[in-house]
């Protein structure tokens, strides 16, 4: 542990991403401190590395240091590795859920009011992980729509609708459903499915969907897995933000 620490302090970016990917490769516990010093080294091709090396680990005390860099992270490859392993080391029982996730955030400018279903899986992966990837996906698009305030994931239908009358939001329901992967041919296709809802009555009033496909993967390749997922389910989602007003 220490000799590979020691690595992570050299002149040359190439020996620390080496110590990085060996650290992660250790199964040891003393591995996740020097580990989360490297997420904040000056080298992108580092502070990945050390995500990736983390995410093998999959220890719960390397969320903290994850979860604070997710925040500040300015690459996008690194950020999307941070989150990886955030989500591969919570999808192991290594951790809760971040603790934000069913924190909602206020928009006093909202003009819809929206809840969001469990994931309907039939992915064959596991619940907790594909949910931390499309659900964070999803809310990432509606936080930014500007015109849209998301609902606490457990509320009785007259909390949502004493909340909707105060605030005079109109109301939906998104039920989001992943369907089994797609290898035939070659290719990898995944397919997002939303039923757009009223709320809290659940009429339904139309859907959103989308299905992405990667050319040239054959068996299982679960990067690219999680990379379609979070695509469909943020296309799908803005083409819902763009057009809410004619599901009305």
């Amino acid at each position: 542990m220490k000799f590979l620490a020691d690595k992570l302090k050299s002149d040359d970016f190439r020996v620390r991403t080496n110590a990085a990917l060996a650290l992660g490769a250790s199964n040891e516990d003393g591995a996740v401190t020097p580990l989360c010093g490297a997420l904040a080294d000056s080298s992108e091709v580092v502070r990945q590395a050390s995500a990736v090396a983390l995410k093998r680990l999959s220890r719960s005390s390397a969320l903290s240091c994850l979860r604070g860099r997710e925040s500040s992270e300015s690459n996008d490859g690194v950020k999307v590795q941070i989150t990886r392993a955030i989500e591969a080391i919570v999808a192991n029982g290594g951790g809760d859920a971040p603790a934000n996730d069913d924190k909602v955030k206020e928009n006093p400018n909202a003009k819809y009011y929206v809840s969001i279903s469990t994931i309907a899986n039939s992915t064959g992966r596991a619940q907790p992980e594909v949910e931390a990837i499309v659900l964070r996906a999803i809310k990432q698009k509606l936080e930014g729509s500007g015109d849209i305030q998301i609902a606490p994931s457990k509320e009785t239908p007259d909390a949502a609708k004493g909340t909707m009358q105060k605030r005079k939001m109109k109301g939906f329901y998104l039920a989001v459903a992943v369907d089994r992967f797609d290898y035939s041919n070659g290719n990898l296709r995944v397919k997002v499915k939303i039923g757009v809802f009223t709320y809290p009555g659940k009429s339904l009033l139309g859907n959103v969907d989308r299905t992405l496909t990667k050319e040239g993967v054959s068996g299982s390749d679960k990067s690219s897995e999680d990379d379609l997922m979070a695509m469909a389910a943020g296309i799908a989602t803005e083409q819902f933000t763009q057009n809410a007003s004619a599901f009305l």
